[in-house]
């Protein structure tokens, strides 16, 4: 098997993989947020409860995830979650008025979610704790290249004067029929899903603190993904292709970030997160000052590069600190995710209607300089810090 920074490129890894692609492709409805807002005349509140919809979904599989895991078992939850992506994409492609397309997103998004509290545990499973963190990373790096190629073809469909409903429809049939045919005869490793409860394990010290910060990380990451491509044509000035399009920088960063983790992790060692916070801190400083489209892009690529290590690192030191079942974790993840991505985009779109798009975007770094100071290393007890990342996983020859 192909082997590069701990990762082993056998079957269960590539559909992994393509799950994570079809992931980015029922959460993709960032890309057509400012088409929809004007074709259907959503407010900013309507608009941001499209993003929100995966926050909600995450709250609720973090709460009843494992319970739907037990009964049917892991395999049957992630095949199931794949095929609902595609049933709520469809939905959001055809939907003609907001309570359709919200729909979609939201059974898109549940979906998703479900995706969310399954991987970490099966990657877990699968590797082992020495090269699980490098796996991770990099799938959850790897689909930004479906976020680019969404946001590229999109892009260039809306600039020469078309739809973006077909597109984004086919891309999503053929990720799901590429995950399906890689999946064949794939084992899913099943788990053992314990008896305790995702909301009982958050109140154990030990979960506590590595779950507020996951909740952190995704609080900083996800408005900006959401809200780049409204706020570039918005607020930037590009025209709907052109933002659409420019937006892949944020995918882009993203997974360029997550791929080189190790290396990041070795300049920075033990400010790593500081670091990562500060970047993103800055990039979306310059999002809000410009001027100009172009400042405005960069600070786009520099959030994107900074928020990047965010999640999973912050996700390995839960699963370090931790003393739970891999499924069980997952939840907890799922739930650390829903709360931020529920409260995140809606905050900004409510912020949008109140005080415009333009100066909504700063509560993004506020946010992130508190990150910044939170993450900043504290001299605790060896044993209640996570261990060195880069003791954890091979560089990979890039």
């Amino acid at each position: 098997m192909q082997r590069r920074g701990g990762i082993e490129w056998d079957r269960l890894t590539v559909v992994c993989v393509l799950s994570f692609f079809l992931l980015v492709a029922g959460l993709s409805v960032g890309i057509v947020l400012g088409e929809l807002r004007e074709q259907l005349a959503l407010s900013g509140l309507v608009a941001a409860a499209h993003g929100s919809t995966f926050g909600i979904g995450l709250l609720v599989s973090g709460v009843v995830g494992l319970r739907l895991v037990t009964r049917f078992g892991r395999p049957a939850a992630f095949w199931g979650a794949c095929t609902l992506i595609v049933v709520g994409v469809m939905l959001l492609c055809v939907g003609q008025v907001w309570p359709v397309t919200l729909f979609g997103t939201a059974i898109a998004s549940f979906a998703c979610a479900m995706l969310v509290l399954l991987m970490p545990g099966i990657v877990a499973d699968h590797y082992g704790p020495e090269d699980r963190a490098g796996a991770f990373a990099a799938i959850n790096g790897l689909p930004g290249i479906a976020g680019i190629t969404f946001s590229l073809v999109i892009g260039a469909v809306l600039g020469a004067g078309g739809s973006w409903r077909w597109p984004f429809a086919l891309l999503t049939l053929g990720i799901a029929a590429a995950t399906l045919i890689a999946g064949r005869r794939v084992q899913i490793p099943e788990g053992t899903p314990s008896e305790v409860r995702s909301l009982e394990l958050v109140r154990r010290p030990d979960v506590r603190a590595p779950f507020i910060d996951v909740v952190h990380a995704v609080l900083v990451e996800f408005p900006v993904g959401i809200w780049a491509v409204v706020y570039l044509k918005e607020v930037g000035g590009a025209s709907s292709g052109a933002a659409a399009a420019l937006g892949a920088v944020w995918g882009l960063c993203i997974l360029v970030s997550r791929m080189i983790l190790p290396r990041i992790v070795g300049v920075t060692g033990p400010w790593a997160r500081t670091a990562c916070f500060a970047a993103a801190a800055v990039g979306a400083t310059l999002l809000w000052t410009g001027p100009g489209l172009a400042t405005r892009v960069v600070g786009l690529m520099i959030v994107g590069f900074g928020c990047g290590p965010l999640y999973p690192l912050s996700v390995d030191a839960l699963y370090q600190r931790a003393h739970a079942d891999t499924v069980a974790l997952g939840a907890v993840c799922a739930l650390a995710s829903g709360v931020a991505i529920t409260i995140g985009p809606l905050t900004l779109g409510v912020l949008a209607d109140v005080v415009t798009l333009h100066h909504a975007i700063l509560w993004v770094p506020v946010l992130a300089v508190v990150g910044a100071v939170r993450a900043r290393p504290t001299g605790r007890p060896v044993g209640d810090e996570p261990a060195p990342f880069d003791e954890l996983v091979e560089v990979p020859n890039l």
